[in-house]
């Protein structure tokens, strides 16, 4: 079995036991059990970035800014009583959408803030919220942007409980061939190209010249 494959097994096992066990607590001591799936959203945008385990922090402001970029839709939404809902979800949603995708990269791609695929994330999710509160049945838990924040907060938490779980068990399996994310930076607001597999960076390598011909080429010279 190749080293590719048991690293994936161990990520799988991994990665299915602690994601569970780690939902346990949010599922016990808040009241928003219903809403557990939301904690997996950190964990995929994570590893659908390949980012390093440091951009976990900008992963979570940006999301806080998407939800504040969310409020502040509200607020204007508020403000414009006369609109019909469908021309403000319209006009109104592809403005802020334009907005993140010009600021963030522009302006804050090199801050914590520039993780635009969890900016967006923010801003949808808490859109959803607000048209999916009105039509919740009575005694159901009500989620508020804090919430929301902190659900993704907790993601986050689990997802580097994960990679620091998956890189002790990975390196006493494998050695150092094999790591659960990438340790070097990687563009914050784009899926970097994956690395080369250490097959791939062997092949690319100049052949050495054969001993023999080596000196076969001194004795002519001589």
């Amino acid at each position: 079995m190749s080293v590719q494959t048991k690293g994936m097994l161990i990520q799988a096992a991994l990665g299915a036991v602690l994601i569970t066990v780690l939902m346990l607590p949010f599922q016990a001591l808040t009241p928003f059990a219903p809403y557990t799936g939301l904690l997996i959203l950190p964990v995929l945008l994570f590893f659908a970035l390949q980012a390093p385990p440091r951009a976990l922090l900008g992963m979570f402001l940006s999301f806080a800014a998407g939800v504040g970029w969310a409020g502040l839709f509200m607020l204007v939404a508020g403000a414009l009583p006369g609109v019909p809902l469908a021309a403000l979800l319209g006009a109104g949603v592809t403005v802020v959408i334009f907005l993140i995708l010009s600021v963030h990269p522009i302006l804050l791609g090199r801050t914590p803030f520039g993780v635009v695929p969890a900016v967006l994330l923010g801003f949808v999710e808490s859109l959803l919220w607000l048209m999916l509160d009105p039509v919740l049945g009575e005694g159901a838990p009500r989620l508020n942007p804090l919430w929301l924040i902190g659900i993704f907060g907790y993601g986050c938490l689990m997802t580097l409980v994960l990679l620091l779980v998956q890189d002790r068990v990975l390196t006493a399996v494998l050695g150092n061939e094999w790591r659960s994310a990438p340790s070097e930076d990687a563009p914050t607001s784009q899926i970097p190209p994956t690395p080369p597999t250490r097959a791939a960076r062997t092949a690319h390598r100049p052949a050495e010249e054969p001993a023999s011909r080596h000196a076969g080429e001194t004795a002519s010279g001589a």
